[in-house]
């Protein structure tokens, strides 16, 4: 029998981030397991994104008005055409074996929903983060166990409805696991570690830090038996 292709579609939201762009687009595309599509979706900046995103042949690029990380992600959901979506920020990278390896882990366990690297911290701090084995729906209770940078089946993301848009401070990826969770989704971890995380003083989750407590009152409301 004919082995399935695995189709990796990589979107890199991106919102005044024009300056590491170019990295986070080369290492995609500098992968050992080539991705199905990248997309740019330009969520509204006012710096240089457009043209280095249109620079590559290789990126389909889109643009939208800014509405928010949740929503630039929604917006590549919506326009891939792979059965996986895989979100990198733009200002992070991918090692160069992190599309095999995840193609690999899929491929062992094909009713994984998520599969999540373990990765590493460079900036402002230099930290390698190793995931715990499988996480279920309890370990999310004191906090997020994964990256943001999974690789999620295209059908279970369409089932909960994408990120919500309710989480406009962050979180977003942790409203998320908890959502698919729930339903009976299943996460494999890899210990592997095959994505670069951009450490910043001031940067998005910094922000979302100060908007903690509203955050995660709309994740008990959302989820009230978590």
């Amino acid at each position: 029998m004919e082995k399935k292709e695995i189709k990796i579609s990589v979107c890199i939201p991106c919102f005044n981030q024009g300056e590491y762009l170019a990295e986070a687009i080369e290492s995609v595309l500098a992968q050992s397991f080539r991705p199905y599509e990248i997309w740019v979706c330009n969520d509204g900046s006012q710096d240089e994104t457009r043209y280095i995103a249109n620079q590559y042949t290789e990126v389909k690029y889109i643009e939208q008005v800014n509405k928010g990380l949740a929503s630039a992600r929604n917006t590549g959901l919506m326009n891939m055409t792979g059965d996986y979506f895989y979100p990198l920020d733009a200002d992070d990278m991918m090692l160069e074996n992190c599309l095999e390896k995840i193609t690999e882990t899929i491929e062992k366990n094909p009713d994984a929903d998520v599969i999540a690297p373990s990765f590493k911290e460079f900036g402002v701090r230099d930290t390698t983060i190793t995931l715990m084995k499988e996480p279920k729906l309890e370990d999310f209770r004191l906090a997020n166990r994964i990256g943001y940078f999974s690789a999620i089946k295209k059908e279970a993301l369409l089932e909960v409805g994408g990120y919500s848009p309710k989480m406009v401070f962050g979180y977003e990826d942790y409203h998320l696991w908890i959502n698919l969770l729930s339903r009976g989704k299943k996460i494999v971890t890899l210990q592997d570690v095959l994505v670069l995380y951009r450490a910043k003083e001031i940067s998005m989750i910094t922000d979302a830090q100060k908007h903690h407590s509203e955050l995660m009152a709309q994740i008990h409301k959302d989820f009230s038996s978590f």
